[in-house]
């Protein structure tokens, strides 16, 4: 009762800083400081440089373990490379991890963490580069894979080689799959490993195929797919045991081979994208892989933590964060060549 009491005398600004005090103190806010100590427990030091073991202390930056490379000379610390390299509000980064599970619009989330806009950009898409490794790893047992296909959306892009639409229905696209959308392909197992990856600029191939999933398929699986011609080719180019499917006729074959969640995750795509109001096809590989993360924590204790061990294990975070430009130049180029 005395504890009610105490908290009907606080205002509504005080009961925020209690409660950010107190899921601090009980970790639901992880401190990256403690995690990075605790990883480097389990699994060497690399240099984020050149990836040699051959290192040595050489002192301490702001608080920070510094290490001397053998090999290419350069200085590092715990955080180079990572996400959070070269943020002062490191405090308030470790806040937005929670609104990163909860999916957090940026408007919103630089509202309730105090912080410009601009910020929780830069930060939102150097957490979602932390997460790419995590959007695939080699499927078990039966596969099943689907193609899907979004309008190319250039959503902040200042110099257009055309009008700006001033509503959605003003662009003129095909209706179906076409050459005019962006390539999507989803695969999964039935262990729930599920798979998100741009593929190409308009309709999937062979070779598109390959890039995107090639690597998690083995001569082991079963694949189960549509009736996609390149789907086909793919597989019995590959070798693969192959079940396909005409969805207006059949959906299950044999009580076992079926595309249901494949179907599924495109519909939890759907409605977890559309509060985001439109993603531009630059930043659609990493909102791909923040869907697929939070899939693969949906079950996790601690899905925070579970994002902040990623975050700090991945020192090449920043390399990705600034590669994205050039990605999304190579996916769109050679689409620009043929139209």
């Amino acid at each position: 009762m005395q504890i009610q009491e105490i908290l009907s005398g606080l205002d509504l600004s005080e009961k925020k800083k209690l409660y950010d005090l107190l899921k601090k103190d009980m970790g639901f806010i992880p401190e990256l400081d403690k995690i990075k100590k605790d990883l480097n427990k389990d699994q060497r030091v690399l240099c984020p440089h050149c990836l040699s073991a051959e290192i040595f202390g050489h002192g301490l930056y702001k608080g920070r373990k510094r290490y001397k490379c053998k090999q290419c000379k350069k200085t590092f610390n715990d955080f180079t490379g990572t996400a959070i390299s070269g943020i002062k509000k490191v405090e308030k980064f470790q806040e937005y991890l929670e609104l990163t599970i909860e999916s957090i619009t940026i408007r919103k989330a630089a509202k309730k963490i105090g912080v410009n806009m601009k910020t929780i950009f830069d930060w939102r898409h150097k957490l979602l580069s932390s997460i790419a490794t995590m959007n695939g790893s080699s499927f078990s047992g039966i596969v099943e894979c689907d193609d899907k296909q979004l309008n190319i959306n250039e959503k902040g892009k200042r110099n257009l080689n055309r009008d700006a639409y001033k509503r959605p229905s003003d662009r003129a696209t095909k209706r179906g799959v076409s050459n005019d959308k962006v390539s999507i392909m989803v695969a999964s197992d039935r262990k729930g490993n599920p798979v998100m990856r741009v593929a190409k600029m308009g309709r999937i191939d062979t070779e598109s195929i390959e890039k995107t999933i090639g690597d998690l398929i083995s001569d082991k699986n079963v694949l189960c797919s549509d009736s996609h011609p390149s789907i086909i080719s793919w597989a019995s180019n590959r070798e693969l045991e192959h079940h396909t499917f005409v969805a207006s006729k059949q959906h299950v074959k044999n009580k076992c081979y079926h595309v249901q969640h494949v179907n599924s995750m495109d519909n939890l795509y759907e409605r977890w994208i559309k509060p985001f109001y439109g993603v531009a096809t630059k930043y659609l590989p990493q909102y791909l892989n923040w869907f697929v993360f939070l899939e693969r924590v949906k079950n996790s204790k601690n899905p925070i933590l579970d994002l902040a061990r990623a975050v700090m294990s991945n020192t090449s975070a920043i390399k990705s964060f600034r590669e994205i430009e050039n990605v999304y130049l190579e996916l769109n180029v050679p689409h620009y060549l043929k139209t």
